[in-house]
């Protein structure tokens, strides 16, 4: 990274779907999603994040959302809407903006807690600032022949 790393965002964001292999009680899915969010923004500050600009999830089951965000370093995971209903399959998109580390610590990071909490869960990780590619010196590429996706599983 560049000397003025602590300024350029780790953006990603990341689309997820999977089922549990029976319906969680509503009350047990909300902490669990919000668990696994916390957990993502404690990993960063642990590797080394100097702020968290906003880890956001919206998580869908049926006709119902949890939408929670973190925007500390304490991982407080605040939620405006949460499951009244029970949770058997779900999709989830998940935007994380953080800073001092690079994005792909930030996708792993996200990658292994979402794994860890949710199993057998399909996820790709698309990287919004940056590029993979090596010739590349610009720290805010956003070039479309760039390749920006980080796949992972």
């Amino acid at each position: 990274m560049t000397s003025d790393a602590e300024f350029i965002p780790a953006a990603i964001a990341a689309t997820a779907s999977g089922a549990f292999p029976s319906a969680l009680a509503a009350d047990e899915a909300n902490a669990l999603f919000a668990g696994m969010l916390r957990d993502v923004a404690l990993g960063c500050v642990g590797a080394g994040s100097s702020m968290i600009g906003h880890i956001k999830a919206n998580v869908r089951s049926g006709n119902e959302l949890l939408s929670m965000s973190v925007t500390t370093d304490d991982g407080n995971v605040r939620s405006r809407y949460r499951f009244g209903n029970g949770v058997h399959g779900y999709s989830m998109t998940v935007n994380v903006i953080v800073y001092g580390i690079e994005r792909h610590k930030a996708a792993e990071i996200l990658v292994s807690n979402v794994r860890r909490v949710l199993g057998g869960v399909s996820i790709e990780v698309h990287s919004e600032v940056g590029c993979e590619d090596p010739e590349c010196d610009d720290p805010m590429c956003a070039r479309d022949e760039h390749k920006r996706i980080i796949t992972i599983g």
